[in-house]
């Protein structure tokens, strides 16, 4: 326990010894947490987006009205067998005009006039498992054109293309920004404990003269680092608690058509996982540093 003690307190005073140091690590990786978790956010927030958005693509066939029934059912059977298929929803023609009468029913702009004859084909609507195989079934769709089964296929994925763009695009900034500050971090990490390591030279070499290890000496110094990490997490995840309600409110109109909800579990993992990379972040830089300037110390 007085060993325990021992670390723990100096630790603590080692962290105030330079508070301007100290100060200046604990800022930088507040900021560097705070662009962790925005990315997290945002992360999550796209894949929910392009989520929705997979679910809503589908691929039309329009069937020519002479087709014989045994023949549609048996193209209905080859394209559910497709692996990138999750559904195939035979649509009459009856089917298709109810819903444009329901649709102009809806819409004061849009009207149906009285029709003799139905002019709507039957179709066949493929719910896709996964968009990205879009163009690839379109393609191999198309070539039923012609056979007397389908007459056109409609295919439009271009939006979840879009997004899917976007995704990987603001991964790779993201990764590329989180990145540069979890190396400013480091620096900053591992230029404070070397600081007070050669500040406490004297200290260290009489400690390792009496038989104390390098993990004893070592200790306090990491714990050190811990502790900058300690407060850059709760210096970050106090911003984004008070951040949160006027972001939440200011977007919640452009964002009402993306089904994102947070919930309280993500909002807990999002905070354990900023506390854990800091610690990681902070602890690491300080064991670093501690083990090269205890390491360049043996050596002279």
């Amino acid at each position: 326990m007085r060993r325990l003690g021992y670390v723990l307190t100096a630790a603590w005073q080692g962290f105030w010894r330079n508070p301007v140091m100290s100060v200046a690590a604990t800022l930088t990786v507040s900021l560097m947490l705070l662009l962790f978790a925005f990315f997290i956010v945002t992360d999550r927030g796209l894949q929910a987006a392009v989520g929705a958005l997979e679910s809503k693509v589908e691929l039309v066939l329009y069937l020519d009205d002479a087709a014989k029934p045994s023949d549609i059912l048996a193209l209905k059977a080859r394209i559910e067998k497709d692996p990138a298929v999750a559904r195939v929803d035979y649509v009459t023609k009856q089917q298709a005009l109810d819903r444009l009468r329901d649709l102009a029913q809806r819409k004061e702009d849009f009207t149906v006039a009285d029709l003799g004859t139905n002019p709507l084909p039957a179709s066949l609507e493929i719910k896709l498992a996964n968009a990205q195989d879009t163009a690839r079934l379109a393609a191999s769709l198309k070539d039923e054109l012609g056979r007397g089964v389908v007459t056109d296929v409609i295919d439009n994925p271009t939006v979840v293309e879009k997004l899917l763009t976007i995704t990987r695009v603001l991964s790779v900034g993201g990764i590329a920004v989180l990145a540069m500050m979890l190396f400013v971090a480091l620096f900053v990490i591992v230029n404070t404990i070397r600081i007070a390591v050669h500040a406490r030279r004297d200290e260290i070499e009489i400690m390792q003269l009496v038989g104390a290890t390098d993990w004893f000496v070592s200790w306090p110094f990491i714990l050190e680092g811990m502790l900058v990490g300690t407060f850059g997490a709760i210096v970050a995840l106090a911003i984004l608690a008070l951040a949160s309600q006027p972001v939440t409110s200011a977007m919640v109109g452009f964002l009402d058509i993306l089904p994102v909800s947070l919930g309280a579990n993500f909002v807990l993992q999002l905070a354990l996982g900023v506390l854990g990379f800091a610690l990681i972040v902070g602890g690491g830089g300080a064991s670093f540093s501690v083990r090269s300037q205890l390491a360049k110390g043996a050596r002279a």
